[in-house]
């Protein structure tokens, strides 16, 4: 979702400088779907000697590289040197490396923007995690150093693993990108809205054959995942105006890759229910989701405080087919148990299952 400041009254740039801004921010949310990364414009304060964060856009392709929007942000020369050699110098810096929020790793490139005199006004950043190319690196080194014909094959087999892993999502996401592109020449309300609840699941999925290419392991931190996929689906569900918070509470929960999956699509169905019906009369709410583990039993709560579902609701009323497909998944792909408990204020839903 793109975004701007208002550029006159928090810079000492002109009106012609500030226009020159406002058009390429023009395009910031198609770069950053095109190139699967977080875009940011950023301007010089030369008087505190940092930059500020006026327009950005996260990515709707991928999972962003920050919980919060980084609107308004002060970068400061020590921890941003990049950007300010940039803009104090005019010249480009391409394939710096940091480490993101979630400590995966991160590329940054930085291009400056030039007002017709060739002043440089700003930088265009782009952040995009790496994470997945460094790993395959270090694979590459481990299989050329192994020692014995057994750990050769062993370090093989992992990589193959992964690399299955990486295809998977990439062709998840190009599934993505094509209907995306096909709800973009609908005219149907309802029809983009089936469209969008389609590229949201499988977006979920491509989240966990990620997460599993990157960690090059056969078993998923579930927090972990539905932390991703709440920034994702705040990215991309929440219409302008609204400001609802989604916050995950508990323990890390592994388990295997398939039902990883499976509450990868479940916690996308309850997150993005709440989002659209629980608040119709409020601009703002929350969504939490608690993780327990008690020995093999694992528990997920999705909660909001919004208008509610009545007290006489339960699940043979699952009518709309985002409940439909949780109760599915739960009972076949889980083996587990859907509940709607009573709740004070709001919808609370609970899914136990084995793992």
């Amino acid at each position: 979702m793109k975004e701007i400041l208002d550029l006159n009254h928090l810079t000492g740039l002109s009106n012609e400088q500030c226009e020159i801004i406002l058009v390429a921010a023009q395009n910031l949310q198609i770069i950053a779907d095109l190139s699967q990364a977080d875009i940011f414009i950023n301007c010089l304060l030369k008087k505190d000697n940092a930059s500020l964060v006026v327009a950005e856009a996260k990515p709707t392709t991928t999972p962003t590289l920050y919980k919060k929007s980084m609107l308004g942000h002060i970068a400061f020369e020590e921890t941003e040197p990049g950007v300010l050699f940039s803009l104090k110098t005019g010249k480009p810096i391409f394939k710096s490396r940091g480490i993101t929020e979630e400590r995966g790793i991160m590329q940054q490139d930085i291009i400056p923007i030039k007002d017709l005199g060739g002043e440089t006004i700003a930088v265009l950043i782009k952040e995009r995690d790496i994470s997945q190319e460094v790993q395959n690196e270090k694979n590459m080194e481990q299989l050329i150093n192994a020692t014995n014909s057994e750990e050769k094959q062993s370090v093989f087999q992992a990589i193959v693993v992964q690399e299955i892993h990486h295809r998977v999502k990439n062709n998840l996401q190009v599934i993505s990108s094509l209907l995306r592109l096909q709800m973009q020449r609908c005219h149907s309300v309802e029809v983009t809205e089936v469209f969008h609840d389609s590229i949201s699941r499988i977006s979920s999925m491509a989240l966990v054959h990620d997460y599993l290419a990157q960690r090059g392991i056969e078993e998923a931190d579930i927090k972990f995942l539905i932390q991703q996929i709440s920034t994702l689906l705040v990215s991309s569900s929440i219409i302008p105006g609204q400001d609802i918070a989604v916050s995950v509470e508990g323990e890390s929960v592994f388990c295997s890759p398939d039902k990883a999956t499976a509450v990868a699509l479940i916690v996308n169905e309850l997150v993005q229910n709440s989002i659209k019906h629980a608040f119709p009369a409020l601009n703002r709410g929350n969504i939490e989701i608690i993780l327990r583990q008690r020995k093999q039993m694992a528990t997920i709560i999705v909660m909001d405080d919004g208008c509610g579902i009545g007290d006489s609701f339960s699940t043979g009323d699952m009518s709309s087919l985002g409940l439909h497909l949780v109760n599915m998944l739960v009972e076949e792909r889980l083996q587990g148990v859907l509940s709607f408990p009573l709740s004070d204020k709001g919808t609370k839903v609970s899914i136990t299952f084995p793992i």
